[in-house]
């Protein structure tokens, strides 16, 4: 009888998934929140849209608490507003609740590539660069923080788009 249910047990053990034992092992190795971490940085890539990933960078996870770093406050009240939606979003893509708050602060995000801007896009349409254009870059070149260089890039194309 004993050695039917060895059998039984080793069938049990050998039809294990290599995931499950990984998970396991990473448990018991006190590294479950490398887990966790990891599996919502794959989940943030896969379910949250490009223009949020763009200007909103998960900066650490711990104790269900996930924080994202934002660029500026018009996305920080932006992001505040939808922060139930995207933890329901990331819990439902990680396959548990692992999210249960989002804590969100401004600060610098890496970026590939600068958003396209409408003054932008036009100049790409063909339109040749005004003088009011080349002084907006030159008021604009000593400022490098890139949230404060948009901001005000974008006030003074509204302000040339008002007087010219």
């Amino acid at each position: 009888m004993r050695e039917k249910r060895s059998a039984e047990k080793g069938e049990q053990a050998s039809s294990s998934r290599c995931a499950d034992v990984l998970r396991g092992t990473l448990q018991r190795l006190g590294l479950g929140r490398v887990i966790r971490h990891l599996a919502l940085l794959k989940a943030w890539d896969r379910a949250i849209a490009p223009r949020v990933r763009e200007r909103a960078t998960m900066q650490d996870f711990s104790d269900g608490r996930l924080y994202l770093c934002v660029e500026d406050p018009i996305w920080l009240h932006e992001l505040h507003m939808l922060r139930h939606k995207l933890k329901t979003i990331l819990n439902e893509e990680v396959g548990e609740p692992v999210v249960s708050e989002i804590v969100l602060r401004i600060g610098r995000t890496p970026r590939s590539a600068p958003a396209p801007m409408a003054h932008r896009r036009v100049e790409r349409a063909g339109v040749v660069p005004t003088e009011a254009d080349a002084k907006i870059q030159q008021i604009l070149a000593p400022v490098q923080d890139r949230p404060c260089r948009d901001v005000l890039e974008r006030l003074l194309y509204r302000w040339k788009a008002r007087t010219i």
